[in-house]
């Protein structure tokens, strides 16, 4: 009777235990599942984008809670709201000699809302554990949101009507002035600009198709980044996101650009610097632009699905580049190195899109029907063809009295000398006509010009030296030549650089 009374007593302590285990293991799946983060528009299952009310709280807590984030304040919107980023981190782990840095920021246009929802997912995502690996190579600062005024209303520009997008040459705004503070504090090696494109509209409908990739990305196409890198990003890095979309069911293509195939060329984008792409990757780095599909209402329609390529599309990027990352700082360091010793010897400072000798078969969307398509585009101008080199100077002289171009030097970090030993070899260029022809914008000045020799003296006393042997040197050629497609005179607010009545007030030290 002993025996059996402490066989039943050892059965129940099994039994109990067994309970207990089974309890404390459920416990911790219930706190681990309670643990894990979500962005407030997944929370919602995405029936509503994260709100800039929301996002500030969010991040905040990302940044308190994970060890490998932290959370700083880069600048406020024309509204006051606060432009934050997250760097992403392993500050415990020992150093392997210097990391490759990456930037990432989004919504740069407040109606593309899915590339602030990428953002802030795969910041949720790392605060969950995930993506480890990176960190033995990466350091990596997004920035979800650039435009929260814009986002707030849904609206594209900022609140002063500003397309941010089209301000990295003037820095006319504080959210992109606050960007590239950023961007100058850490140097990152690559950059990732993430947008959305909305092919829903009526000149689409009109002609039978829309575009329906899932997620397009951008290379640098100006002829004067480094061709190592543009090599890179091509031939490497987009096949690879590609692949990882097309395994996860999403569809791929290189950005495209241009009206409906009927009514004008079909191309891979700008080569201008004042936007995210150009002008950061224009510093010597490699730098890439994501466009995301558009909702049919221009805002939460299809969210979910636009989020998550967005984001597997970002995480395979960095995962490419976390792998190899050693090649990727080198490539991009020796092209700084370059351009720190004065860059390019020639600068290519026009250009013409070359038409392909193959038509393009694009996939489209049945306007109509829904039914998948493909059309053949033969408008289709792929390739990058300089048009008009100029011999890179020495240095600039910049009338000191002009507050304009002063203010564009300061904003962007250029190094100039109030005091230097006046200049032998000194030339200045000679308005002839002012052409006015349609390039990339509506009306591109193509002035005809005529380069004299200054006989000017005393120099220090009117003029600031702008050397070449800067970071900036090939932006400050494409910026400060008088015949540049891209420069400060296709702006309404430098027009007056172009009288013909008096020399172009920027000289030429040669």
């Amino acid at each position: 009777m002993d025996n059996s009374k402490n066989l039943i007593d050892l059965k129940m302590k099994k039994f109990d235990l067994k309970v207990f285990l089974l309890l404390f293991f459920v416990a911790c799946a219930n706190i681990a599942n309670a643990a894990e983060f979500q962005t407030p528009a997944q929370q919602r299952n995405f029936v509503l984008p994260t709100t800039y009310s929301e996002l500030k709280p969010f991040v905040k807590e990302l940044a308190e809670e994970s060890p490998m984030l932290r959370y700083e304040v880069i600048g406020r919107s024309v509204e006051g709201r606060e432009i934050l980023v997250l760097k992403a981190g392993d500050e415990d782990q020992p150093e392997r000699g210097e990391k490759l840095r990456v930037l990432i920021f989004s919504q740069q246009h407040g109606n593309e809302q899915s590339s602030k929802e990428a953002a802030l997912l795969m910041l949720a995502e790392i605060a969950n554990g995930r993506h480890q690996n990176w960190f033995r190579e990466l350091e990596i600062w997004i920035v979800p949101q650039v435009n929260p005024d814009g986002s707030e209303v849904n609206q594209r520009r900022n609140a002063a009507n500003l397309d941010l997008n089209r301000d990295h040459l003037l820095l006319q705004s504080p959210e992109i002035n606050a960007l590239h503070a950023l961007f100058h504090k850490y140097m990152p090696h690559v950059t990732i600009d993430v947008h959305e494109y909305q092919p829903f509209t009526p000149s689409w409908a009109e002609f039978g198709g829309f575009k329906n990739f899932d997620v397009q990305v951008g290379i640098l196409t100006n002829p004067n980044v480094t061709k190592k890198i543009r090599r890179y990003s091509n031939e490497i890095a987009l096949p690879y996101i590609e692949k990882r979309l097309f395994e996860k069911g999403y569809s791929f293509h290189n950005y495209l650009i241009g009206p409906v195939p009927t009514e004008g060329l079909t191309r891979h984008s700008t080569i201008n610097i004042n936007d995210g792409r150009q002008g950061l990757g224009i510093l010597g780095g490699m730098s890439f632009i994501y466009e995301g599909i558009n909702g049919r209402d221009g805002f939460a329609d299809n969210l979910e699905r636009r989020t998550n390529s967005q984001t597997l599309a970002l995480v395979a990027l960095i995962d490419l580049v976390a792998g190899d990352a050693r090649r990727i700082r080198r490539m991009t360091e020796k092209s700084r190195n370059e351009l720190i010793k004065g860059g390019l010897k020639r600068v290519a400072i026009r250009k013409e899109h070359i038409k392909s000798n193959e038509p393009l078969l694009l996939p489209l969307v049945s306007s109509t029907t829904g039914m998948d398509t493909t059309v053949a585009v033969n408008n289709f101008h792929p390739l990058v063809n300089p048009t008009l080199w100029v011999d890179s100077p020495e240095a600039y002289l910049i009338p000191s009295s002009d507050s304009l171009l002063v203010s564009f030097l300061k904003k962007h970090r250029i190094r100039f000398y109030e005091s230097f030993d006046d200049p032998k070899n000194i030339y200045a260029y000679q308005i002839i006509e002012n052409r006015l022809v349609q390039a990339e914008a509506p009306n591109n000045s193509f002035p005809v010009v005529e380069k004299v020799k200054f006989t000017g003296t005393n120099l220090m006393e009117e003029y600031l030296l702008v050397p070449l042997t800067q970071l900036k040197s090939h932006l400050l050629v494409l910026a400060l030549e008088p015949q540049s497609q891209i420069g400060l005179v296709q702006y309404p607010i430098f027009y007056y650089l172009l009288d013909t009545d008096r020399p172009f007030p920027i000289l030429r030290v040669e």
